[in-house]
């Protein structure tokens, strides 16, 4: 998103950054999200994935239905932002919870996820990037209807239980 456009905080445009996620993966934008991170990575479990690939890793780590959407709703809560003296950087952390429904094989409405975002940002050209996100697991539900069971984030899911 153009930031450029609006007058708005460092702290407002953080936020926006952060909401922008969401929208994004619950629409099942994966190409939006790679955009998202031009200037960054994701990780999860220890592994990060940077620009374009990223949208090649959520393909195959997550299930999509054929709206072309997760049939989820992340919802980011408790951010807290530090932005340094010079609005050169910042970093953010927040709490996800992410609800998940699948009427088609009867998988009511529930959480299936709660956990951490850890979030590094820098200030490019006039407008704030996300550097860097990286997902912590808190909590785990039923994710049977959303990570892709043949996707590597699954696999390492599973071998992660086992040890």
């Amino acid at each position: 998103m153009d930031q450029s456009k609006y007058k708005i905080s460092s702290e407002r445009a953080i936020e926006n950054l952060i909401g922008q996620y969401t929208h994004l993966l619950d629409k099942g934008d994966f190409a939006g999200i790679g955009t998202l991170f031009t200037h960054g990575r994701i990780g999860s479990i220890g592994e990060f994935t940077e620009g374009a690939d990223i949208e090649k890793m959520l393909q195959s780590n997550l299930q999509v239905y054929p709206d072309g959407t997760p049939q989820t709703a992340h919802v980011t809560t408790n951010t807290v932002i530090r932005i340094n003296e010079e609005e050169t950087s910042a970093t953010a952390v927040s709490y996800v919870t992410i609800f998940q429904q699948d009427v088609d094989r009867s998988f009511p409405l529930q959480p299936i996820m709660v956990g951490q975002y850890d979030d590094t940002f820098d200030h490019l050209e006039g407008e704030w990037h996300f550097r860097e996100r990286s997902l912590s697991l808190n909590l785990t539900g039923d994710l049977s209807h959303h990570a892709n069971p043949e996707g590597p984030s699954a696999k390492k899911l599973k071998e992660d239980e086992s040890n």
